[in-house]
């Protein structure tokens, strides 16, 4: 009769780290922070253009 072949017990203190890199993937946290600091910017631009604010908030949203 042929033996078993067991696998090697995993160290679980080294696969933590590996698996908290995983999951859904997002925008950090600045990417998110800066892309707020743009549309403000292209929302003040628009405004001293001529636009009204609630024109340019509707351009905004598409």
């Amino acid at each position: 009769m042929a033996k078993v072949k067991r696998n090697k017990p995993r160290n679980p203190v080294a696969v933590l780290p590996i698996m908290r890199k995983g999951g859904v993937h997002e925008k950090s946290r600045s990417a998110e922070r800066q892309q707020g600091k743009q549309k403000l910017k292209q929302l003040v631009s628009k405004v001293e253009a001529g636009l009204s604010g609630l024109d340019c908030v509707w351009c905004m949203a598409f």
